[in-house]
């Protein structure tokens, strides 16, 4: 009966399949009773080994042209992905604009600060700012009348104007209007006679449009934010009176300019239309709207409870 079984053709097939082996490099060691001793093995260290190629394996020289042929595979499959993740890089990496400068503009001093509003550009710097046309960078207008030197500008788009507003190193914020070739000086906003009562104004903010103005001040120990409303329609209609008259001069002076000889070149044309300060001009002044201070720190006072009797 055994030898019948011995004879079954299902034990005949389990007999002729062949198993993976794995086989460890190296001398074989008795691992100790305990876990945590294990020593964590690489899978370097084991070996797969197919019985059939143990058996089956290629004579030489085609076993080593077999090796060549799978590295020459292997080193080319590299070559792809390298070239892919290359390429994909490429694709992903997005070149910026590059802008180019039209013209060089040399100062004759060192700039603290500036602004960009319409075709302008504000440069504050020693003792004021100037003004500076952005298309032809040439310099339009300089106010320089003050002792300091002017560390931050504002300058907001009201439209047809702009309104200017530069911070000197004592923090005092003054409000220009800047309307067609006229710079009028509308307001120095926190300058105070006594020197000892002065704020300092740390931030402001203009509000789109130019209806509001925000000052983040301090002084005496205390910060406050104060919000004035700027009366725009009054500034553009108290400054077009004057504007007909400097405009009939203006067309008088073109025509004057027309009949010059060819040697007249663009550049001294645009030097006669130059800016002019018109501090003889009064425009309305901000109107204080709201005053906001930080609120006082809340103070909590502990009142002991009665004592429990002592058994």
């Amino acid at each position: 009966m055994l030898s019948s079984v011995m004879a079954s053709p299902k034990g005949s097939r389990s007999q002729k399949m062949k198993l993976p082996i794995f086989t460890r490099k190296g001398t074989l060691e008795v691992p100790s009773p305990t876990e945590k001793d294990w020593s964590k093995d690489d899978e370097d260290d084991w070996v797969f080994k197919d019985p059939d190629q143990e058996q089956d394996s290629l004579p030489q020289p085609y076993r080593m042209i077999n090796k060549m042929v799978n590295s020459l595979f292997d080193r080319s499959w590299e070559m792809i992905e390298a070239r892919d993740t290359s390429k994909k890089a490429e694709l992903r990496r997005t070149l910026p604009t590059i802008y180019h400068p039209l013209r060089e503009s040399k100062l004759n001093t060192m700039p603290n600060c500036m602004d960009v509003s319409q075709d302008y550009v504000f440069i504050g710097g020693s003792k004021g700012f100037s003004i500076y046309n952005l298309h032809n960078a040439k310099q339009l207008y300089v106010w320089e009348k003050l002792k300091v030197d002017v560390i931050s500008i504002w300058a907001t788009d009201l439209g047809s104007e702009i309104l200017i507003a530069p911070v000197d190193e004592m923090g005092i914020v003054r409000l220009f209007y800047f309307y067609k070739d006229g710079l009028y000086l509308i307001k120095a906003i926190n300058e105070l006679e006594d020197a000892s009562k002065q704020t300092t104004c740390i931030k402001m903010e203009i509000s789109k449009g130019g209806n509001f103005a925000a000052l983040l001040l301090q002084g005496a120990g205390d910060i406050w934010l104060d919000v004035y409303k700027l009366p725009k329609e009054s500034w553009i209609k108290e400054v077009q009176y004057p504007q007909l008259a400097v405009n009939t001069k203006k067309k008088i002076r073109q025509q004057l300019q027309l009949n010059t000889p060819d040697s007249v070149t663009a550049d001294s044309l645009d030097t006669d239309m130059n800016i002019s300060f018109r501090g003889d001009v009064k425009l309305s002044l901000p109107v204080q709207i709201m005053k906001i201070k930080p609120p006082k720190p809340i103070t909590v006072w502990l009142r002991s409870t009665s004592s429990f009797p002592v058994a």
